[in-house]
């Protein structure tokens, strides 16, 4: 891959544990989203409580336990950057073990909610996450 990672790291929380004491499955979305919400801040300028769009697709993979008092390391890249899209693969790692891998698709909104052509701001700030010889695609969209 020839691409810009971006990476994020969460310390696993007790709350984060279901009775097997490792992290429940539902939880890997929500750092998945957590490390999101860093790369929108950091990357594209935008804190993700102010961004406009909506997550059409998240997909999760999960392959090893996560137990308790590790810190998991969430890598993000590469990014694809559609018409109305920003489709972003996740890699989750404990200690250099892989456990997940992710996928979101969000859809950028425009004011009457309906699906809007992502802003150039973001579109040049992402360039460098986007895998070479991606480039931008609409097919994940649709537009």
């Amino acid at each position: 891959m020839s691409h810009r990672t971006y990476t994020h790291d969460i310390e696993v929380q007790y709350r984060d544990l279901d009775p097997r004491r490792h992290v429940n499955h539902v939880v890997y979305a929500a750092y998945v989203e957590q490390a999101k919400g860093r790369f929108y801040a950091d990357v594209l300028g935008t804190p993700l409580v102010d961004a406009p769009t909506v997550v059409r697709t998240l997909e999760v993979d999960y392959r090893a336990p996560v137990e308790p008092d590790r810190v998991v390391e969430i890598e993000l890249g590469p990014v694809e950057v559609g018409g109305t899209s920003l489709g972003i693969e996740y890699e989750l790692t404990d200690e250099g073990e892989v456990v997940a891998t992710a996928r979101t698709v969000s859809v950028y909104l425009g004011e009457d909610g309906r699906p809007e052509r992502l802003p150039e701001e973001w579109r040049e700030r992402a360039t460098p996450y986007e895998e070479e010889g991606s480039g931008s695609t609409d097919a994940m969209d649709g537009t």
